[in-house]
C-alpha cells in the first residue's frame, strides 16, 4: 500500500464524517497489506486489487462506525476479519470477538491481531451455533447468511437488551418478511460507501417483547 491508498482512505473517512488518526490509517493499510499477502496462498477474498481492498473492505466496514451500537461485540463468520478488525482499530475502547469456522481464517486474524497489537480483539475458531462464549451486546455480520439463519444460529449469544446489526447489500425485504415472530426490526439504514457504486444497508434487529 502506498501514499495514494493512504489518501484514498483518509478522504473516504472524511466523507463518512469519521474521525481517524494517521496511526489508525497506517494500521488499516497494514491490515490490507496482510490480506493481500495471505490471499496469495490462503484465498481469503476474491478482491485482489489494492484500491478495491480499500473501498470494498476497509471503507465498507468503516461505513457502519457512526451507527454501530455500544458494548461488547461479536462478529460472526468474520472471514478475513471484516468488519471486526477495522471497527476494532477505530473503536479501541470497544471489545470485539471474531468467530469463524475456518482455521486458516482464524490463523490470519490472529496474525493481524499480533502485528497490529490489537488488545481489544478475541479470536474464536468455532461454528457460531456451537460457540458458548457468554452474552454479547451486539452481534454483527457482513454477508454471513440469511437474516433468519443468522438469528437462529446466534440467539443464544445475545444479551437480553442486545441487538443484531446485519450488514447487507440491497435491502433484503423477503428475508425481513420471513423472520420469526420473536424478532423485530428496530431500524434499517441505507449507507453510502465512498468509492463503491453499490447499495449497502444495515438492518438492526432485536427480540420481540
Amino acid at each position: 500500500m502506498n501514499n495514494q491508498h493512504h489518501e484514498l482512505l483518509r478522504r473516504g473517512a472524511e466523507k463518512l464524517s469519521l474521525p481517524i488518526s494517521d496511526k489508525q490509517i497506517d494500521q488499516l493499510l497494514q491490515f490490507a497489506e496482510l490480506i493481500l499477502k495471505w490471499n496469495k496462498t490462503h484465498n481469503l477474498t476474491a478482491i485482489t486489487n489494492p484500491d478495491e481492498v480499500v473501498s470494498k473492505h476497509l471503507l465498507d466496514s468503516l461505513s457502519v462506525c457512526s451507527s454501530f451500537p455500544k458494548g461488547n461485540a461479536l462478529d460472526v463468520g468474520s472471514g478475513a476479519g471484516l468488519p471486526g478488525i477495522p471497527l476494532a482499530i477505530i473503536n479501541s475502547h470497544q471489545d470485539y470477538t471474531l468467530v469463524d469456522c475456518s482455521l486458516k481464517r482464524i490463523a490470519f486474524i490472529k496474525e493481524v491481531k499480533r502485528k497490529l497489537a490489537l488488545t481489544n480483539v478475541t479470536t474464536i475458531h468455532s461454528r457460531v451455533e456451537d460457540f458458548d462464549g457468554g452474552y454479547f451486546d451486539v452481534i454483527t455480520s457482513r454477508a454471513f447468511s440469511s437474516l433468519g439463519k443468522m438469528l437462529e444460529q446466534t440467539q443464544h449469544l445475545l444479551a437480553d437488551d442486545g441487538c443484531w446489526f446485519a450488514m447487507k447489500g440491497t435491502l433484503p425485504t423477503e428475508e425481513i418478511r420471513e423472520m420469526a415472530d420473536n424478532f423485530k426490526v428496530q431500524k434499517t439504514l441505507k449507507l453510502s460507501v465512498p468509492g463503491l457504486n453499490a447499495e449497502r444497508h444495515i438492518i438492526q434487529i432485536g427480540r420481540s417483547t
